[in-house]
């Protein structure tokens, strides 16, 4: 029996992490099954520009498939990989043995809307999947914002439905007819998956995330559609600290 409910999980954000725990180990079987996935995060971590003496986090980085987006981009730099989610950075640790030997990637156990930075001290964040599971968009940005370098960039690759009339009944369709049953017969929980379809339909629109970003302090926001049935539903914002 699950422990949350997938309303409950949307009521109290707060347990997100305790359902990833449980689909872990065949997270990446899951996500390896959908069209574009690793495509759609690479074409986002190019959005950071990033030359490679970068410290970069990568935020709510779960088995660190968002990771993988941007590793090839560092050289000299150094990429923390932050999430909330033990057996989902349990199982990026395994993946970058090598590189956390190298100190070329640092595994941290953080909340984050409690980020352990100072200010001004990153030069850029990559955050996919994960702006929609915070309890507070607002606080969460303007956290981001203050440990950024002024200069700093911000890059979010997420679900949000564009304000066409088909994104939310396509969204839902693939939700519930195709996330839901499939995902949960390869992890055997289907909690999560409920929640995502459920937090998506719910979340901020691309124009209400740009107008966050942009209240917040950041500038030059671009928004970026991914391509093929993701377009009106899957989209990459980058941003500049002022």
């Amino acid at each position: 029996m699950e422990k949350f409910s997938s309303r409950f999980l949307f009521e109290n954000k707060k347990n997100v992490p305790e359902e990833f725990n449980k689909v872990a180990r065949r997270y990446d079987l899951a996500t390896a099954f959908s069209q574009g996935y690793q495509d759609d995060l690479n074409r986002s971590g190019n959005l950071l520009q990033l030359k490679g003496d970068e410290l970069v986090i990568d935020l709510c980085c779960g088995t660190g498939k968002s990771t993988l987006a941007i590793l090839p981009k560092i050289s000299t730099g150094k990429i923390i990989c932050i999430d909330n989610s033990e057996g989902m950075l349990a199982v990026a640790k395994e993946k970058f043995s090598k590189e956390i030997k190298e100190g070329k990637i640092e595994i941290s156990l953080q909340d984050a809307m409690h980020l352990n930075f100072v200010p001004n001290s990153v030069d850029a964040i990559f955050m996919a999947y994960g702006l929609r599971n915070m309890p507070d968009y607002d606080l969460c940005i303007s956290n981001l914002h203050r440990i950024l370098k002024t200069g700093g960039q911000l890059v979010i690759h997420d679900y949000s439905l564009s304000d066409t009339w088909y994104s939310k009944p396509l969204w839902m369709f693939l939700g519930y007819g195709f996330i839901v049953p499939f995902c949960t017969l390869l992890s055997g929980s289907s909690t999560i998956y409920i929640y995502l379809v459920k937090s998506v339909s719910n979340f901020l629109r691309p124009s209400q995330i740009k107008s966050l970003l942009e209240n917040n302090g950041f500038t030059n926001v671009t928004i970026m559609n991914q391509p093929s049935w993701r377009r009106p539903v899957l989209h990459s914002f980058r941003a500049v600290k002022k």
